[in-house]
């Protein structure tokens, strides 16, 4: 029997409408009925409420009955049962799995060969420029550069100790 069925079975044997079910879990009436014709399942608190209410096991409720399977003639009663026959996509799964897995490694690999590398720099020239590429493009200087900045910073460093020592 499927849930659509056991619930308005439950329900009329305890002689409710489907308004005072309804009332009773504070859902609408229409709620009920879509439960009832399979439009609709009923959430899980909701089923809950209803196993409490017709005293059956949510289990009970929920799973659908399983006919006895008939016992083969060569096969004692008190043997156990064979082994169900494998879902249909049983095999698919683990197929996915290594694909999905052997992409990732080759999405890896590519990305791998494809990063830029470190490159040792020697044998710079004086007056040479080194362009770094990067997020480091901002060092894009030549030893001259630098030799300038430093002479230039020197000045600059004078010329504040003189102006706070005017008697040297």
């Amino acid at each position: 029997m499927e849930l659509k069925e056991k619930l308005s079975q439950l329900r009329k044997e305890k002689g409710l409408t489907q308004l005072e079910l309804a009332e009773m879990l504070n859902i609408s009436r229409q709620a009920v009925s879509r439960w009832e014709v399979g439009t609709a399942i009923p959430a899980l608190d909701n089923l809950v409420i209803l196993s409490e209410l017709y005293g059956v096991p949510l289990d009970d409720l929920v799973q659908k009955e399983v006919s006895a399977l008939p016992v083969p003639e060569d096969q004692p009663p008190d043997a156990p049962p064979p082994p169900p026959p494998p879902k249909a996509g049983a095999l698919h799964t683990p197929l996915v799995s290594l694909l999905l897995a052997v992409l990732l490694l080759g999405v890896g690999i590519f990305i791998g060969f494809n990063l830029p590398r470190e490159r040792e720099v020697s044998n710079i020239d004086p007056g040479e420029r080194v362009i770094v590429t990067g997020p480091q493009a901002w060092l894009e200087r030549s030893p001259t550069d630098i030799e300038d900045e430093l002479d230039w910073l020197e000045e600059k460093i004078k010329e504040l100790l003189e102006k706070e020592d005017p008697s040297s």
